[in-house]
């Protein structure tokens, strides 16, 4: 029992990390399940460092890649934090930091500041052989930063979506023996805002948008090895009624994480958003992300 719930915590952290892949490289992402409690624990905090670089500057809405030679690179501090506080309800928040640089222009400041309200509506309490627990989610972005659209150095002040958005979502998760098995599907809606300035003189409108998530782990004493697979959509922004074009583009994921002890576990990652989906308008980037957290049992 005490090796079935160490696998269980270390697949519980694993999980937090291919979450914080899922922005495309340009930009701060939707959405997301980044703070949710998927075990055991009362309380968790965590601190992640993320390192991307953009390795593919845009693609058309053809499908076309551009690439240019210099690219941008943009590091990003990230603290989660999570609660529950009545049986199966939870509430969590999730803050990042971000600092980028492209032709030795640097940009630092504060990304979207993401709140989560979890529901775990199936149990895993008698550790049915095939269902899987599964949580539902309601998240709300509060934005802290400016538009990719309202920028005016071409996005290297924009350190998220820049509006406010409404998510609904839902996680499922199942260990079988060694394996360890994810699912996350999210919907968002992102709301308009009026912008004045040398770039834009008006209403900026957002639309839809959306996460689907795959992920497969084994785990073997202390450790555990992972990929997770997530594809993302999002609508065309209109700004003063001409409309852009969609964002849709695909992130592969590796992790290996350790479990120090029944408390503390880190996990290391890398993703690449070249290799799956068949994306368009949007920059494509490769990230490394070192992630430490800290649990607390009920």
């Amino acid at each position: 029992m005490r090796t079935l719930l160490k696998y269980l915590m270390l697949f519980i952290f694993s999980l937090l990390t291919p979450i914080t892949a899922l922005a495309a490289a340009c930009c701060g992402g939707g959405t997301g399940s980044s703070s949710l409690i998927t075990g055991d624990n009362k309380a968790q905090l965590s601190s992640s460092w993320s390192h991307n670089q953009v390795t593919v500057d845009s693609v058309d809405n053809d499908g076309v890649w551009r690439v240019a030679e210099q690219h941008q690179v943009s590091e990003t501090l990230k603290i989660e934090g999570s609660h529950i506080f009545a049986d199966r309800w939870q509430a969590g928040l999730a803050l990042p930091i971000t600092r980028r640089e492209k032709f030795h222009q640097k940009k630092s400041g504060l990304g979207d500041l993401n709140t989560t309200l979890g529901y775990e509506y199936l149990t895993d309490w008698d550790y049915h052989p095939w269902r899987p627990k599964g949580i539902a989610f309601l998240t709300l972005t509060a934005p802290l930063g400016k538009t990719k659209a309202e920028s005016e150095d071409g996005g290297l002040d924009s350190f998220g979506q820049g509006f406010w958005a409404l998510g609904l979502g839902t996680h499922l998760s199942k260990i079988i023996q060694q394996f360890d098995f994810v699912s996350t599907l999210d919907i968002h809606r992102s709301f308009s805002k009026t912008v004045h300035n040398s770039q834009v003189d008006g209403l900026i409108t957002p639309g839809w948008g959306g996460n689907l998530s795959f992920g497969l782990g084994y785990n073997i004493e202390k450790w555990r090895v992972g990929t997770l697979a997530t594809w993302t959509y999002e609508d065309p922004i209109i700004i003063n009624s001409q409309s852009g074009n969609l964002e849709r583009y695909g992130t592969l994921l590796a992790s290996l994480s350790y479990l120090h002890n029944d408390d503390w576990s880190s996990t290391v990652s890398y993703s690449d958003q070249s290799l799956i989906g068949s994306p368009i308008n949007t920059s494509l980037g490769r990230s490394v992300v070192f992630l430490l957290q800290r649990r607390w049992s009920r």
